[in-house]
């Protein structure tokens, strides 16, 4: 039987985070980067929730971000982002939840298959495995606090 930390051993990674501008965006994408190169991670999705204010168009694309916006449901609550809802319907090592969880997309999100399930900086103590909190919201040092902490963390096989 061999340890190994729960960050040592993630080889699939879905990211959910809250818009707030471009610049934090940029950041976390950045930070996302400089940390998965140092990585066992393989698989990265990244789901970015934008205010219905926010014109999708207009966010530059990138091939592992899904912008996804309360427009983005059918009347009937159903997710239209077919593409979105391919990936959701994978399975993950790990979830990292950055930011709120009050948004329509949280119960979609609860149906995807992730074997251990983080929060950052929100709670919902019924459908996360772990939650962390910090004072900062720098994208950089918010992701290297959370990736430095749970590599702390040994899993036994």
């Amino acid at each position: 039987m061999g340890n190994k930390s729960l960050w040592g051993s993630t080889k699939s990674l879905l990211v959910v985070l809250n818009y707030s501008n471009e610049a934090q965006l940029k950041e976390y994408r950045k930070a996302l980067d400089q940390i998965l190169d140092k990585s066992h991670v393989k698989k990265l999705t990244i789901v970015v929730i934008v205010p219905k204010e926010v014109d999708k168009a207009t966010l530059l694309p990138h091939f592992l971000i899904y912008y996804h916006s309360p427009n983005d449901f059918s009347f009937w609550g159903k997710l239209k982002d077919v593409l979105l809802l391919q990936e959701l319907e994978k399975k993950y090592d790990m979830l990292l939840w950055i930011g709120s969880n009050e948004h329509k997309l949280y119960e979609t999100v609860n149906a995807t298959e992730c074997t251990k399930k983080i929060a950052v900086n929100c709670s919902d103590e019924t459908f996360f495995d772990m939650e962390i909190s910090t004072q900062t919201d720098q994208p950089g040092v918010l992701l290297n606090y959370v990736i430095n902490t749970i590599n702390k963390i040994e899993i036994y096989e």
